[in-house]
């Protein structure tokens, strides 16, 4: 667990971005992790397809939060295609232990000693799954 708390990943948790929720907002997104109990709720504004402005609360353990940073800092701009990529190799580190991103995104592989913590997959997959949710509610609401 040592490995899985380092100091690094202890430091990410006070850089999440974006912490104050929307107004007026095109979506908004819940998900809660059945394993651990974490939970991120999501704003955002779309405009053509990319995530313009965007708000969210994480309630997540360490490592919740420390994903949630990470991606977090790459939000504004995101498109579903780049989202899907890169939640795609993130699934795989998450399984496999490795880590292949593109170089903005690859803070994301600090996070690869959670391959042998199954309990916590739940949360470090919470950033992806509202993201995704987001681009799917945009999409229906079209």
């Amino acid at each position: 667990m040592t490995e899985l708390y380092n100091t690094d990943i202890l430091r990410w948790t006070t850089r999440i971005p974006h912490q104050e929720r929307l107004v007026a907002a095109d979506v908004t997104v819940t998900k809660t992790s059945r394993i651990c109990g974490s939970r991120i709720s999501a704003d955002a504004h779309l405009v053509l397809g990319r995530i313009k402005t965007f708000g969210w609360e994480v309630k997540a353990c360490a490592l919740g939060q420390a994903a949630s940073a990470i991606v977090g800092q790459h939000v504004i701009g995101l498109n579903e295609d780049e989202l899907a990529d890169i939640a795609a190799r993130f699934r795989h580190m998450v399984k496999t232990g490795e880590a292949d991103f593109p170089p903005k995104w690859e803070a994301l592989a600090r996070l690869a000693p959670v391959q042998d913590h199954p309990g916590r997959h739940g949360s470090v997959m919470l950033p992806f799954e509202v993201l995704e949710g987001i681009f799917a509610a945009a999409a229906k609401a079209e």
